[in-house]
């Protein structure tokens, strides 16, 4: 067990006794101020881990949430059982990321009930409000505020599956937008807008709003504590070096460059010796001082260009496909924020971290 996670262990075993009470005190509010709720619960499937936990933190208490695919399981290379085809088919609503995170969703996001909450569902966020970051031009669209979010209907391009597992061509769609939290309180403003429409009873949409509230503020508080850490690194160490192009997002929401190795090797099966001189040179011409590893144990190419580099790698892995076996989505950004602020040569908060991932926990227990 890591460091990392020893310490967030040990810190959660004491924020229990007061999440609890809290919990109970919220259900004892909920229950009087909603009264018929349970009568007019709901089932709903989440496809993704990440977007169970998003769901999960803004649907009212009552309703059921199932999450599709176990946190084990590559959202990639998902191919959906019986059982899981059957689930889908009884819910009153199916969340998802989309087909570009998940190619096995192709055939459900057509229908009247699923709701897409992924990159092609939501606008891109500008950052706008980070003046003191560059912008390194990931094609982002700019930042609305938009009372209303196309759930259905979006175009992504067919996924290509790889003999390396690693490797996950997205079709030109990077989909891994919630590493931006402003992008997060856009998905969330999808579900909550969906959720809303499925109760008659104001009070119940109130509800739904109030939760809202929470899920907006803590990610905002997130997004400010995330830039609090990143000041802390040399402005001369801010790239990210990672093997898949994953991280654009929070690279442009943060002020970092974001170099992904497989853009100049191609497929990592079938490695020449020019694209591996080319990556060294960029490597060494950036000034790279870590390349974060994003499995355990890192992998075959991440290895061979540490060696050949002389660059050290992460001492942790940073989780850029979703949610990280114990935790929830403020977890994750707290593990990769603090990873990426200690290796880079910043000085990482981790304790205000944790405070925001157990404001979130309370949420959805």
């Amino acid at each position: 067990m890591s460091i990392f996670k020893r310490i967030f262990s040990s810190y959660i075993s004491h924020k229990k006794v007061s999440i609890r009470n809290s919990l109970i005190a919220s259900a004892a509010l909920f229950s009087i101020n909603t009264n018929g709720a349970f009568a007019a619960s709901k089932n709903y499937v989440a496809v993704e881990p990440l977007t169970c936990d998003i769901v999960k933190s803004i649907a009212l208490p009552s309703d059921e949430v199932i999450c599709l695919v176990d946190r084990k399981q590559d959202v990639h290379d998902l191919k959906i059982s019986p059982k899981q085809a059957r689930l889908l088919k009884k819910a009153d609503k199916v969340f998802t990321l989309g087909t570009e995170m998940t190619p096995a969703m192709r055939n459900w996001v057509k229908r009247n009930s699923t709701v897409v909450l992924g990159v092609s569902a939501i606008d891109i966020d500008d950052h706008s409000d980070h003046d003191d970051h560059d912008d390194h031009g990931h094609s982002a669209k700019k930042h609305d505020d938009h009372d209303d979010h196309d759930d259905h209907g979006h175009s992504a391009k067919k996924h290509d599956d790889h003999d390396d597992h690693d490797h996950h061509d997205h079709g030109g769609v990077d989909p891994h937008v919630w590493h931006d939290p402003h992008n997060i309180i856009k998905m969330g403003e999808v579900v909550s807008k969906s959720l809303k429409k499925d109760v008659p009873e104001r009070k119940l949409r109130k509800a739904i709003s109030k939760r809202f509230k929470t899920f907006d503020k803590t990610l905002e508080d997130l997004d400010k504590w995330i830039v609090k850490q990143v000041s802390t690194i040399p402005s001369s160490n801010r790239v990210i070096v990672s093997k898949h192009k994953a991280m654009d997002y929070y690279g442009d929401a943060f002020g970092f460059e974001t170099i992904s190795l497989l853009d100049f090797l191609g497929h990592s099966s079938s490695l020449r010796p020019q694209n591996i001189s080319k990556v060294l040179n960029e490597l060494k011409e950036e000034n790279v001082k870590v390349i974060f590893k994003e499995q355990e144990p890192a992998s075959k190419l991440v290895n061979n260009l540490s060696k050949q580099s002389s660059i050290p790698l992460s001492s942790n892995q940073i989780f850029v496909d979703g949610l990280m076996m114990e935790g929830n989505t403020i977890t994750v950004a707290v593990h990769n924020t603090c990873t990426i602020v200690n290796e880079l040569g910043g000085s990482c908060d981790e304790t205000t971290g944790f405070d925001l991932a157990s404001n979130w926990g309370s949420l959805n227990q």
